[in-house]
């Protein structure tokens, strides 16, 4: 048995003491075993908190460290632990490591990486991974925004750091870490340089070297480790592997595999026809896998039931009924939650992924009006807004959408075929439509899926009783 994963992202909510008083409904309806909360370090949140000041201090527009404490107090007393969001990757520019680096402080130089002349990679976010530093008088690397240079993990001092900063949450009672882009700390000098253009990503995929890293990183056994690699569909299984196998992460976070079905990893600004048969048959190949997190949506996604368009009860479904060792949930999805309106005026957005992107996409010809319909389609605004939780006190219609979630949570929990069943695929289409079975010794279910809702879903026991059902859309 795994572990059920609910991802909350504090600036949608509010305060820690807000977050505080959902715990109690999250564990009554939802129950997981951990709440990963994205970033809630101190941080001048040029990237929503993924721009980290100090890792020893609590984000003060969520409160203070007291009211973090009766968070992880709080989560505690309904048996769940709390998971960190960990950015290992780099730190912000106002980070006082980078701060002395800066000055030269010979202490700190090495924390980060210099060089007098900027390679030609591109970053994530859209332009250079290289910006000149006036302080220093040379180039620093950041593979994501000029705001987040990235660390020098060859440095054995910056390992050190974060064993430092990860045992004293650990002593403030947290009970693990998401990693976040897990399998790019540390470049390989084989690849480096060889093609130019290159997004620098790709010099940095998931070496040896940073496997080697992660496994030191994930040495104590009392915590609870997430990875999330990045790579999109290039993410392989052999990937997943080394650090299922070689690391002590316990669950791999790969929301990635959902770009098979309308994207691409290095074009996200691209919009494509949905492919429902090549993201299934994706998503199957993954679950069967030892550690694999099975996602839908997160902080860095659009809501699934507006990008699949589908319906949010045969999404959950398909989340908990394929093979999945830790289920992971982002707060709202179990109420089917969809894409806000989103303005037309791209100053509206405090995404800086956002941001680039519209700008980048007019620097290539694109009209402003296509241009700004691309950003609201992949935002991740969609994601990071709030969300009505008074839906918890007024979802006590049976067929709604949270009853739907805790059946299946509740056959995910305690049905040893669900949990533990073989798989047998059935039939895959284009038109949105899974059949399978699950198989545990002589207990056999069937299940349907129909993700546009145009045709029934359900699961059937051996005897062709119907245990759930999704109606067609009328």
């Amino acid at each position: 048995m795994g572990a059920l994963i609910y991802e909350i992202y504090p600036a949608a909510i509010g305060t820690f003491n807000d977050i505080t008083k959902l715990i109690p409904q999250i564990a009554k309806n939802i129950g997981p075993d951990f709440i990963w909360l994205s970033p809630c370090f101190e941080s001048p949140w040029e990237d929503g908190g993924y721009d980290v000041s100090d890792y020893y201090e609590v984000n003060s527009r969520f409160g203070t460290m007291a009211d973090f404490n009766e968070l992880v107090a709080t989560a505690r007393e309904f048996n769940i632990g709390i998971l960190l969001d960990l950015v290992l990757h780099h730190t912000s520019n106002q980070h006082r490591w980078f701060r002395e680096a800066e000055k030269g402080n010979p202490d700190f130089v090495d924390y980060y990486l210099w060089s007098n002349k900027p390679r030609r990679w591109d970053n994530f976010f859209g332009g250079s991974a290289f910006s000149f530093d006036p302080k220093k008088g040379q180039y620093y690397q950041h593979l994501f925004s000029s705001s987040q240079p990235d660390l020098n993990f060859r440095n054995p001092r910056v390992i050190d750091e974060f064993i430092d900063i990860m045992d004293f949450w650990k002593g403030l009672g947290v009970a693990g870490f998401r990693f976040d882009s897990t399998n790019i700390l540390i470049d390989s000098r084989l690849r480096a340089g060889c093609l130019p253009h290159i997004g620098g990503f790709w010099k940095y995929l998931q070496t040896r070297q940073t496997v080697k890293v992660l496994a030191e990183l994930t040495e104590d056994p009392d915590l609870f480790f997430l990875a999330e690699p990045v790579g999109g569909e290039l993410f392989s299984r052999n990937m997943l592997n080394q650090l299922y196998f070689k690391t002590g992460f316990d669950a791999i976070f790969n929301i990635g595999t959902l770009d098979v079905a309308d994207t691409s990893f290095s074009r996200k600004d691209r919009l494509m026809p949905i492919n429902y048969k090549r993201w299934l048959n994706t998503l199957v190949r993954w679950s069967v896998e030892s550690g694999f997190a099975v996602a839908l949506e997160s902080h860095d996604t659009p809501r699934a039931t507006s990008r699949f368009r589908a319906d949010p009860r045969a999404l959950a479904m398909l989340q908990f009924l394929l093979p999945c060792e830790f289920p992971c949930l982002y707060q709202g999805q179990e109420f089917g939650t969809v894409n806000p309106h989103l303005s037309d005026n791209i100053g509206d957005y405090d995404d800086v992924l956002s941001r680039n992107t519209y700008y980048n996409l007019i620097g290539e010809g694109m009209n402003e009006r296509d241009a700004i319909e691309v950003v609201k389609h992949w935002s991740r605004q969609n994601a990071r807004t709030p969300v009505d939780w008074q839906q918890y006190d007024s979802q006590t219609d049976p067929d709604s959408t949270l009853a739907f979630y805790r059946k299946l949570i509740d056959l995910w929990r305690n049905n040893d075929v669900i949990t533990y069943g073989d798989l047998e695929i059935k039939t895959i289409d284009n038109s949105g439509v899974i059949e399978f079975c699950r198989r545990r010794y002589f207990k056999r279910y069937h299940i349907r899926i129909d993700l546009t809702g145009k045709t029934e879903s359900y699961l059937k026991n051996i005897d062709g009783k119907k245990v759930l059902c999704v109606p067609a859309r009328v």
